[in-house]
């Protein structure tokens, strides 16, 4: 007799743990939707480029980053809400990189690995330019020229 107690007040605890569960899921889905609800308004234009050879140490490359004919209108006055950078080589080399708004000159903030997030630029006018600062900090085991792939993507709100 007490195992079938044990058993029915299992059933009846656990009954409602797929409703509970089924609810769980649906606030989970419904929050991930809002989510991408909020970001799917926002605009965004993305420009890939390489970089010309470096082939002496500490010597800069500069390449620039502009949204192209494929990208949305940017409205005058739009601004900058953020930036997503990244960086690739072949080759061992130390390479070292700054992501700069309008020019060489910046602002610039550091590409410290193989991709940057950052608000660093918010606020800022969205059409940029960018501008990638390559230079190479030491060979390793590479061999010159050394060229770098690149990515510049930025989203931005209207006026």
């Amino acid at each position: 007799m007490t195992d079938l107690f044990k058993r029915r007040a299992l059933r009846r605890i656990n009954a409602g743990a797929p409703c509970r569960r089924g609810l769980r899921l649906a606030g989970l889905f419904l929050g991930l939707g809002l989510v991408a609800m909020a970001h799917a308004g926002d605009a965004a234009w993305t420009q890939d480029r390489v970089s010309t050879g470096l082939s002496h140490q500490r010597n800069e490359v500069s390449v620039q980053y502009l949204p192209g004919a494929a990208d949305p209108v940017i409205p005058p006055g739009a601004r900058i809400v953020r930036v997503y950078a990244s960086r690739d080589w072949a080759g061992g080399a130390v390479v070292e990189t700054l992501l700069c708004h309008g020019s060489a000159a910046g602002p610039c903030v550091p590409i410290m690995g193989a991709q940057l997030n950052t608000h660093g630029f918010d606020g800022l006018p969205a059409q940029g330019p960018f501008v990638m600062v390559h230079r190479v900090a030491a060979w390793a085991s590479a061999l010159p020229p050394v060229f770098v792939s690149g990515t510049v993507t930025v989203w931005f709100d209207g006026p």
